[in-house]
């Protein structure tokens, strides 16, 4: 009757945060920047702009991006429903 079958689970929590270390990146693009002899790409600066851009600002331009996604997409759709018709 009163087994732990019976109950349900209680989420246990943790006491800490999961934060990745934005130095760890850092350390990586100079790693990468070094043994590759070349210089730092545009992507690269971005991946690293992007690391210390604040989450809202992540979520801003994730929103924007999908936005901009759907409308090439309507737009894509569009065309191709004229030349079916055209057709």
């Amino acid at each position: 009757m009163g087994t732990s079958v019976d109950r349900p689970a209680t989420r246990v929590d943790p006491g800490f945060e999961f934060v990745p270390a934005r130095w760890l990146v850092v350390a990586f693009a100079v790693a990468r920047l070094v043994f590759r002899r070349g210089k730092l790409g545009k992507i690269g600066i971005l991946g690293l702009a992007w690391s210390f851009a604040p989450r809202r600002l992540r979520l801003i331009a994730g929103g924007l991006a999908l936005a901009g996604v759907i409308v090439v997409l309507g737009a894509l759709s569009a065309i191709a429903l004229l030349f079916l018709q055209v057709a």
